[in-house]
């Protein structure tokens, strides 16, 4: 009778900025407008919030899988 939503994931139109993820908390992140990132083996990354930034910075290795 109703149109629900729930579970759906928000969609990035198109034309903006792609979202990826934050490698520590799984979230989806505006690289435009992520509050955090760290650079690691030449490849930047970024977070949802400095305390992602801080646990990956501190074993990015942990992380990142080569």
């Amino acid at each position: 009778m109703g149109f629900f939503s729930r579970g759906k994931k928000e969609q990035t139109p198109a034309g903006s900025g792609t979202k990826v993820k934050d490698l520590v908390c799984g979230m989806d992140v505006d690289p435009a407008t992520a509050p955090a990132k760290s650079e690691y083996k030449g490849k930047t990354y970024y977070f949802c919030a400095p305390g992602c930034k801080k646990t990956f910075d501190a074993n990015p290795a942990k992380y990142v899988k080569d």
